[in-house]
């Protein structure tokens, strides 16, 4: 088989550690075969996100073909079944055919919400039924209370200018901005382009707020257009979204969009798009509503 066999028990406490680690892992399963196969169904392999294997499903060209398929699954998000010719040359003699299932386990995304206002509590609500991993940050404790936000996975007391280094923020984390102030918005923002690597840095307002905070962001951060890309403002899709949770819902279709990478990935480019007007009941009442 080229690599020891290990129990199941094995690879599944591997899996459990990694996504307690928030690592991507996929997990392939021997789960059918016919005729000469190098393996019985129910063999099992775990494949990290680094190409690490852990397991066997009868090795050789089958469970190449299998690494692979893992992971374009981590990739893609999506399982996927493999069926594999083994009588096929030159790669495989034996004979019989496999199929292979693979189930991509990912660790939930996470969002990261500065502002506990009404916006940002509904959207800490959304997005965590949607399956997001919330945290959210306020500079006061009566807002940033674990009673009312009880859906966040955390709840924090940062001040607004240097939130980011007490965070752990990578590449694959949302952001949104939904203070009560604009100055403070705007060192959210600052923050979040200049010094994280986060896909994504949503930003409640209207287009007129967007176009000022790109100036300064050019002038003062000299931010260019690629770091730029990743704003998002006027946050969320145009629905026509006028009280909190329908802003929140707003945000939320835009996350999950993005998440399953079926959306336009370039805020700076998109934003015009998506926006809504300067002057809106969605600017109204998420001004009033934070």
């Amino acid at each position: 088989m080229g690599r020891k066999s290990i129990s199941d028990a094995v690879v599944f406490a591997e899996l459990v550690a990694r996504r307690q680690r928030r690592e991507p892992c996929a997990l392939a399963i021997l789960v059918e075969t016919e005729g000469s196969t190098p393996a019985i169904p129910g063999c099992k392999m775990l494949v990290s996100r680094e190409g690490e294997v852990i397991g066997t499903i009868g090795g050789g060209g089958l469970e190449r073909e299998a690494k692979e398929a893992a992971m374009a699954a981590m990739a893609s998000g999506r399982p996927q079944t493999l069926e594999v010719d083994l009588s096929a040359p030159p790669a495989y003699v034996c004979g019989g055919r496999a199929t292979v299932y693979i189930e991509p386990v990912l660790p939930p995304p996470e969002l990261i919400v500065a502002g506990a206002g009404h916006v940002g509590q509904a959207l800490c609500r959304v997005a965590a039924y949607a399956g997001f991993e919330v945290t959210v940050v306020d500079e006061r404790p009566e807002f940033a209370d674990p009673a009312i936000l009880t859906e966040a996975s955390r709840v924090l007391v940062l001040d607004f200018a240097t939130m980011f280094s007490n965070l752990t923020v990578t590449a694959d984390t949302f952001i949104v901005c939904a203070t009560w102030g604009h100055e403070h918005d705007y060192q959210v923002i600052r923050q979040a382009l200049a010094a994280t690597p986060a896909r994504y840095v949503g930003l409640v307002g209207s287009r007129r707020k967007r176009s000022n905070f790109l100036k300064r962001l050019r002038e003062e951060e000299r931010l260019d257009d690629v770091t730029l890309a990743r704003l998002f403002t006027p946050v969320g899709l145009n629905i026509g979204a006028v009280s909190p949770p329908e802003i929140a819902i707003s945000i939320g279709a835009e996350l999950i969009a993005l998440r399953r990478n079926n959306a336009d990935t370039n805020g700076f480019d998109s934003a015009g798009r998506r926006g809504l007007p300067a002057h809106g009941p969605l600017q109204a009442a998420s001004a009033d509503q934070r």
